[in-house]
Formats: structure tokens, C-alpha cells, sequence
């Protein structure tokens, strides 16, 4: 111990008598420790650390499933759920909630519009989560005719709507214009796995509404103790099966899917990205300890008379080598600790940006994992750092060492600084090919036609509560007077309305039968989603009409049945006919209207950019009359203007009503690619920090070689060298190491590139949209850009080779 603390004293004096050389290599070090801290915080917080839930590895989420139909993953019907919750024996608690609903909270203050959800009262047990306050929902209570007029609220809501008040408990809000008894206000931070909400309210299914051709609960389920995941699958496979015999008419066909809760809250993409990300910020940090090493290679070759003289009084060849190792370790630690304060901000940062494009954002953050990877991370480094550089130190020539006061023209050092850049080189182009790749997917992306025009069109939420408005009639005239409303605006061209925007999340889907066509045959592949319209929305949209025409004002309750469709709709259900004048039925195939198929609409993205569109097909709103709709306004000029009077409208029909989450379809569009955005992002960021690295590493090569050869070039332009010779050999011998690690770089990042495309999985190829990881342009610009940069970092030191005095020169040595 006496000896280590002997050797770390020397060594942080050592450090001291060079503060320019410690700072820059310390920053060096920190960047890249930094960088590889905050993604490990990211892969730490979403991937690694346990769900927020009690034993999260035993919950799994379940879903009906009828492949056939191409349906693997449809909600659940109420009887199936309460047939699933007795039937099986290998779930301690099973638990059900009903998506995402708008409630409009009006009280004293200004009306709220709140996201709630209707849950059963295992829920909540079933998570391991108790309400921080109150109490959450009884079993006698979650039943229909119990007392279901009770509420809990979300921290969250807690906070900013009742200041935190204890004595919230008790008091009664008003939901939809109904009145409901708080009873509970659930943990900061808390949320459901799928879905968020500011208030939760007793579910109390009542399998006699819903039947078993209506799905719409998400289902949770907690696996008993040693019962493993194959294992509840095979349960309620025969559970299913079971079903089917009892129930032909509607299970026959259907099963049941489960996947674990960590698979399905952080997918496999997910993970796959992320992993991706560390791997490019490990090169950003091996390319740093090749500058570092780079330096230290330098640095020793003015210590040589030292070590030889260290070696001279008996010290060991693996003493030389440690005590330098210690001077590297302590660098490197000073690097770590700089890195992990790079490290707080950016992960700062990261959370800032990566909300909306990665789950559990709001569980990132520096923890005591996070800090013993940054101190594994320093450690390593300082090894990686000073182990070639000590090696080439100590078993230098003594006597040539003594005689001459150092070897610095030695060949060993030279080829080691040389093999050093040029893998500094390759693994910045293999870095910079990555993120040129991930660009080019994403300019690929923007590219997409979402099949409507998204530029000044605002979207303005409206839900009207059903206490209120209890009457389909009533509702209508509410949004029929606040659409004559909105058109009257001053710069508001065109207004409309739809259920679901495009890229607004929720895809609903449904069967349908088509006139003259067997029942049999279509009831295991015709399924299209749908959406609810009025009159102006595909104009409002700029959504184009292929054929026929759109909805009118004429197609109401009164009229004959209409349906419009989309062109995927008509090409996979009426290939080389005319659909129009078609007829087709929905829901329960064997009841209900006919539809007659009016008009032919362009295809339009719903879910995302990437994802092919499939048959789609449009409703009348005033012939369906029932939900919230998403009223759409194009304007003449910036709609973000009109928002303060759009909001005036609604209070202008009713004062109670809350208007929230108005946003432009340019916001909806972009949300939709904020996860490409998002890892492109950091990708080139990486990229960009690794090709400074590189440059600075060639620049010190070049420079460290002109000082040593400062002699030679002197000898050179005293016998009439041209400053173009002198250039050449300079940028030549630079030109040379580019080129060779270029090439390596080309090589290795095709050879990396082969292997994900051979190996390629569903996740993997998700990173990239139309583009290959092999592609030719991307990889001769970026080694053009590349080879551009570096020769630049040649010329410039080259360039101080043509100040050289041949007198001074001469006189040198």
C-alpha cells in the first residue's frame, strides 16, 4: 500500500508539471466516459430496472387472438374476461380496464378536460400499488348496481387541480356532469402499463350489455409462484378452447395471446435501438483512448532517459509498467469524473427530448448503477489508455536511452502512433456510416406521403359528456352549430370532423360482410378499420377523391346507408371492379343495414409512416351519431393564430365545456416520427463527436511527426526543395494512414452491415425504413467526408513545415 500510494503521489505530480497535456486529455476521456454514462442511464432506467410494480416479472398482459383473421391481438369481451378470471388456475389475480375516455371536470374553477379509465377493483392489488391517500376500490363496489359514483384521483391531479389537500378525500367532483366521491389519490409517478390517465373509476362489467362480440378491456394478470410463462400460456389455450365449444357461434376460431409485461411496456425495437446506441458510444470512447494513447505514446518518448534510468537503479520492467499505469488510471479517473458530470446534463436532456419517443423516460436518471459503470468504465479506460504506451516505455535500450537522452525517432513508437489513427480513422467511419444510414431512413421517412395535407390544419378535440348530452340529436347539433362557427372564422377555409385523427393513436377495426359473397369464406379475412366523418373533412384534409363523391349534410339518419372507402379497401375486396354502388355490412355480419358504397378515397396513414395502409373505410357521423369527434380546420394562414378563437367558439355553445390538446396536424405528424428522430439524433451526435476525435487524433500524428522531423525538412529546403515537395511528403505520409483507415473502415462497417442483414430480425430491420444497411451512397459519402476531413487535419501542421529556417534547422541537433 505504501508503494500504490507512493506511485499515485508521483504520478499526480507528474499530471501537475503538464496541465495543458492533463486537461486535454482529461476532456478527451470525459466525452467519451460522458457520453457512454448517460446511454447506459437510458438502457439502466428503461431496460434494466424492474417495472414500478410488486414482482413485475410475474405480471403479463392478455389479449383475444384469431390469427386467421388476422387478429393476434384484439381487446378482450367482457364475458371472456370474467370466463378467463374463473377458469384458469394458474393466475393469482386477473384484473381488466377499459381504454383511454375524455371526461370533462367542472367545478369552480375553469372546466378540465381529464383522461380517465374504468378499472376493476383487483387492479390496482394485482399491481402491488397502494393509494397513497385514501383507499382504492372494493370488490362490492366494482359490480353493476354498486356504488360506482366514486373516484381516484392521480398525483398529478391531486397537486395542481386540489393543491394537495389531504381532506380531498371525501369531497365530490363532477365528471361529465355527474357527481362522484373521491375516495383515493394514487402514488407520484404512477401509471398504468398501458395507457395514462388522471382518474380511475370502477369498471362494473356487466357481461349481459357487452356481449362476446364486443372486445374493448385491456387485461392484466398476475402469474402464481414457479408457474412459468409457457406454462399459462397452455392453460389458457385449453381455456380458450373450452370457450369455443361452449360459445361456437362467437369463440370458435379465437384463443388467447400473453405476453410478459417488461416485453410488451419496452419492445424488442426498443431494446434493440438502445443497444445499438451504446455500441456507437463504446467506439466514441475507444476512438478517445486511442488519442489518449496517442498522447501518452508521445509523452514517453521525452520519459525515455527516465525510465532508463529507473531501470538502471533495479526497478522491474512490470515496476515501470505499473507506476505508468497508475499515471493513465488517474487520468482516467479525472475523465470519469468529468464524464459524469457531462453525464447529469445530458441525460437531462436526453429525458427532455425522449419524451414521447421512449417508455419509462421519466425513469431515467443517475442512480448508484449508473455510478459504479461510470467508475467500471474509468477504470477500464486508464488500462486501455496507458497499457501500450507503458508497455513500449519500459523495455526501452538502456544504454541507448542513457547515452543519447531518449529515442524519439524509435520505430517502435512510430508504428504503434500510426496503427493507433488509423483504427481511430475506421471507427469513425464505421460510427458516421451508422448515423448516415439512420439520416437517410429519416429522409426516407419525411418523404412518406401521409395522404393528406398537413400544413395549416388544426385539430380541436371535443368531448361532450353523455349526462349533458344524452341524445345522439343533441350532440350532433353541437357539432353542426360549433362547425358553422369555426367556418365563419376569419382565414378558416375548410372545416370537418373525424373520430380519430391520422397518426393520433387508436386504430379501430371491425368485420364486415359484402353482399352476395358467402358468409363462410369472409369471416376469416374481411376486417377494415373504420373512422366516423362529417361533411368537409376530407376537404379539410385535402384528402382526394378517387371516384363517386364524399359525405353531405344529406346523409343523415333519414337517408339510405352510405359508406365511403379508401383505394386499399377497393383493390383488396373489389381487385379490377367498380365498387361503387357495392354493398357491405359491419359489425354482426348477419344483421344490421346494408352500406352502399358511395365514393373512392386516396389511402391515408393511421397508425404510422412506416406501416403499409390497409382497408379503411368511412362513416356519416350524422347517420352513427354517437361519440367524441376531432374537429379539423384548414386555415389561410399560420393556424396556431386561431387556436385562442377556435377555444372562444366551443364557450361561445357551452361555457362548461373543456377544450384541451389542440394541436396542428404538423405537431401530429411530427410526434408520429419522434422516436426516428430521436435516435437519429444522438446516433449523428455520436458520430460527430467521433470524427473530431479522429481529426484531432490524425492533426497530433501529423504535427508530433513535422517537430521530429523538423531536421530533415531543413536539410531538404537547404538543398532547393519546392514548399509543394515539402507538402507532399508531409500530406503524403499522412494520406497514406488515411487512406489505409478508410479502407479498414469501408471494410469493417460492409462486413457489419452483411452480417445484420443475414442475421436481420423483425426488430432489426425496423431501425432503418427503405434504406440498406449495405447502402452504396452512404457509404462512398461518408468516406469521401471522411478522407475530406482527416487530409485537412494533414495540411494544416503540414503547412508550418514551409516556415522552417534551414539555419535553424541545421543548427537543431
Amino acid at each position: 500500500m505504501g508503494t500504490l500510494w507512493q506511485d499515485f503521489r508521483y504520478g499526480a505530480r507528474m499530471l501537475r508539471r503538464r496541465p495543458g497535456f492533463t486537461l486535454v486529455a482529461a476532456l478527451a476521456l470525459a466525452l467519451g466516459i460522458g457520453a457512454n454514462t448517460a446511454i447506459f442511464s437510458v438502457i439502466n432506467g428503461v431496460v434494466m430496472r424492474p417495472l414500478p410494480y410488486r414482482e413485475p416479472a410475474a405480471l403479463v398482459r392478455l389479449w383475444a387472438s384469431n390469427p386467421e383473421r388476422g387478429l393476434p391481438f384484439f381487446a378482450v369481451a367482457a364475458p371472456d374476461f370474467l370466463d378467463w378470471q374463473e377458469q384458469n388456475r394458474v393466475f393469482e389475480l386477473m384484473a381488466a380496464y377499459d381504454t383511454e375516455q375524455n371526461y370533462n371536470l367542472t367545478d369552480d374553477a375553469e372546466p378540465e378536460q381529464l383522461l380517465g379509465m374504468r378499472v376493476t377493483a383487483d387492479l390496482f392489488p394485482l399491481l402491488g400499488v397502494n393509494p397513497a391517500l385514501g383507499r382504492a376500490f372494493s370488490r362490492e363496489e366494482d359490480t353493476p348496481g354498486g356504488n360506482t359514483r366514486i373516484a381516484v384521483l392521480s398525483h398529478g391531479l391531486w397537486q395542481r387541480r386540489f393543491g394537495g389537500e389531504q381532506k380531498v378525500i371525501g369531497q365530490t367532483i363532477t365528471l361529465d356532469s355527474e357527481r362522484y366521491t373521491v375516495i383515493g389519490v394514487m402514488p407520484a409517478g404512477f401509471q398504468l402499463p398501458v395507457g395514462r390517465a388522471d382518474v380511475w373509476l370502477p369498471l362494473a362489467l356487466n357481461p349481459n350489455v357487452t356481449g362476446r362480440g364486443y372486445g374493448f378491456l385491456r387485461v392484466l394478470a398476475r402469474m402464481k409462484s414457479g408457474v412459468m410463462l409457457d406454462q399459462a400460456k397452455r392453460e389458457m389455450t385449453t381455456v380458450a378452447a373450452r370457450l369455443a365449444q361452449e360459445n361456437p357461434g362467437m369463440n370458435a376460431g379465437w384463443g388467447v395471446s400473453i405476453r410478459t409485461l417488461t416485453e410488451l411496456i419496452v419492445g424488442p425495437e426498443i431494446r434493440v435501438a438502445l443497444w445499438v446506441l451504446l455500441a456507437a458510444v463504446g467506439l466514441v470512447l475507444l476512438i478517445a483512448c486511442a488519442n489518449i494513447a496517442n498522447l501518452l505514446l508521445a509523452r514517453a518518448a521525452g520519459r525515455q532517459r527516465e525510465m532508463a534510468i529507473r531501470a538502471a537503479l533495479g526497478a522491474s520492467r512490470w515496476r515501470l509498467i505499473w507506476q505508468l499505469l497508475t499515471e493513465s488510471l488517474m487520468l482516467a479517473l479525472l475523465g470519469g469524473v468529468g464524464g459524469l458530470l457531462l453525464a447529469l446534463w445530458v441525460v437531462d436532456l436526453l429525458v427532455k427530448l425522449g419524451a414521447g419517443s421512449i417508455p419509462r423516460v421519466q425513469e431515467i436518471g443517475v442512480d448508484g448503477a449508473v455510478l459504479a459503470f461510470t467508475f467500471a468504465v474509468s477504470l477500464l479506460t486508464g488500462v486501455l489508455v496507458g497499457i501500450l504506451p507503458a508497455w513500449q516505455s519500459s523495455k526501452s535500450d538502456l544504454t541507448t536511452a542513457l547515452k543519447d537522452g531518449g529515442s524519439a525517432g524509435a520505430f517502435g513508437p512510430h508504428r504503434l502512433r500510426s496503427m493507433l489513427v488509423v483504427a481511430e480513422i475506421s471507427l469513425s467511419l464505421v460510427l458516421l456510416v451508422g448515423a448516415g444510414l439512420m439520416m437517410k431512413s429519416f429522409v426516407q421517412l419525411q418523404r412518406v406521403n401521409p395522404g393528406f395535407n398537413p400544413h395549416n390544419v388544426v385539430a380541436l378535440p371535443v368531448t361532450l359528456p353523455a349526462k349533458k348530452y344524452p341524445q345522439p340529436q343533441q350532440a350532433g347539433n353541437f357539432y353542426q352549430a360549433l362547425s358553422a362557427r369555426l367556418e365563419a372564422l376569419p382565414g378558416v377555409q375548410a372545416v370537418g370532423a373525424i373520430n380519430i385523427v391520422p397518426l393520433g393513436g387508436g386504430n379501430p377495426s371491425i368485420s364486415l360482410a359484402i353482399e352476395g359473397r358467402p358468409l363462410p369464406e369472409q369471416q376469416k379475412t374481411l376486417t377494415a378499420n373504420f373512422r366516423l366523418i362529417t361533411p368537409g373533412y376530407f376537404h379539410a384534409m385535402e384528402i382526394p377523391v378517387r371516384a363517386g363523391r364524399a359525405f353531405t349534410a344529406q346523409d343523415n339518419a333519414q337517408s339510405e346507408p352510405v359508406v365511403v372507402i379508401s383505394d386499399a379497401m377497393a383493390r383488396s375486396f373489389w381487385p379490377g371492379e367498380d365498387p361503387l354502388g357495392k354493398h357491405i355490412r359491419i359489425g354482426l355480419v348477419d344483421r344490421g343495414p346494408w352500406l352502399s358504397v358511395i365514393g373512392v378515397v386516396g389511402d391515408v396513414k393511421s397508425t404510422s409512416l412506416e406501416a403499409d395502409q390497409g382497408p379503411m373505410f368511412y362513416l356519416p357521423y350524422w347517420q352513427i351519431g354517437r361519440g367524441p369527434l376531432v374537429m379539423v380546420a384548414r386555415t389561410a394562414t399560420d393556424p396556431s393564430t386561431l387556436i385562442a378563437a377556435m377555444r372562444g367558439q366551443v364557450w361561445a355553445i357551452d361555457k362548461d365545456q373543456p377544450v384541451a390538446n389542440i394541436r396542428t396536424m404538423e405537431e401530429v405528424l411530427g410526434q408520429s416520427v419522434a422516436p426516428s428522430r430521436f435516435f437519429m439524433f444522438l446516433m449523428g451526435s455520436f458520430a460527430g463527436v467521433a470524427l473530431l476525435l479522429a481529426l484531432v487524433g490524425v492533426y497530433g500524428v501529423i504535427s508530433y511527426l513535422v517537430t521530429e522531423r523538423t531536421r530533415e525538412i531543413g536539410v531538404r529546403i537547404a538543398l532547393g526543395a519546392q514548399p509543394r515537395d515539402i507538402l507532399r511528403l508531409v500530406v503524403g505520409q499522412g494520406l497514406r494512414l488515411v487512406l489505409l483507415g478508410v479502407g479498414m473502415g469501408t471494410l469493417a462497417a460492409y462486413s457489419l452491415g452483411t452480417m445484420v442483414k443475414y442475421f436481420s430480425t423483425s426488430e432489426t430491420s425496423k431501425l432503418l425504413y427503405q434504406v440498406s444497411v449495405t447502402d452504396p451512397a452512404t457509404f462512398a459519402l461518408v468516406a469521401l467526408l471522411l478522407a475530406g476531413a482527416a487530409l485537412l487535419a494533414c495540411y494544416l501542421p503540414a503547412r508550418s513545415c514551409l516556415k522552417v529556417d534551414p539555419m535553424v534547422a541545421l543548427r537543431y541537433e
